[in-house]
């Protein structure tokens, strides 16, 4: 079985606990500091409308993590996946990961982008992003999380994600064999992400 690490807080206070190149991978989705502009003008209220209120009481996403967090994540983990790195302040890569949502809405962007620190060809791919079955407002598909942790990682390596939200990135390291270390600033979806992981790990143990 995989090791699971779950732990509530700030990220910028866990992180420096970590020794440095302890990971094998940092694999994560930051706020992209775009507030509630994600939500607004959606026809399915099923999903992404139904947060908007959320959102705006609690701002995470109206800013985006300092650039003491990134210079973070580089030095803890060996590879990076950093989904809406477009927004961040980040060097130069040719690694880009591009996710077409094949999402057709005005109000949405038809693909997100992840900055890496591979020095590789920019890779491309294609899934739904309709899940009726969100708890996070920028919950991404675990098929998503699962292409990234395979591209870059193997079996029983260490994935951190300092922003695990509703554990999507949790979810598929125990589906791929990979150990997982994650960090949630807020209670709610630390609950919901130890929840969805502890299922996932569940599932595995049936099918064994």
């Amino acid at each position: 079985m995989v090791d699971i690490d779950l732990r509530l807080g700030d990220c910028l206070e866990i992180l420096p606990t970590l020794e440095t190149g302890s990971v094998d991978a940092v694999i994560t989705d930051p706020p992209y500091g775009l507030g509630t502009r994600t939500t607004e003008g959606g026809t399915n209220k099923n999903s992404l409308t139904r947060f908007k209120e959320d959102m705006r009481l609690k701002r995470w996403d109206d800013e985006t993590p300092p650039k003491k967090l990134f210079d973070l994540l580089r030095s803890v983990g060996k590879h990076q996946i950093i989904w809406g790195g477009n927004y961040f302040e980040l060097p130069p890569s040719r690694g880009y990961l591009v996710w077409d949502k094949m999402t057709y809405l005005p109000s949405m962007s038809r693909v997100e982008l992840a900055w890496t620190n591979a020095d590789i060809p920019a890779k491309y791919i294609m899934i739904n992003s309709n899940n009726s079955n969100r708890v996070h407002p920028t919950q991404k598909p675990v098929s998503l999380m699962k292409w990234c942790i395979e591209l870059f990682t193997n079996p029983t390596d260490t994935i951190l994600d300092p922003f695990m939200g509703s554990g999507t990135t949790g979810v598929a390291c125990v589906q791929t064999g990979r150990n997982f270390i994650g960090i949630e600033i807020e209670e709610k979806y630390f609950n919901i992400a130890e929840k969805r992981i502890a299922e996932a790990q569940l599932q595995i143990r049936m099918e064994i």
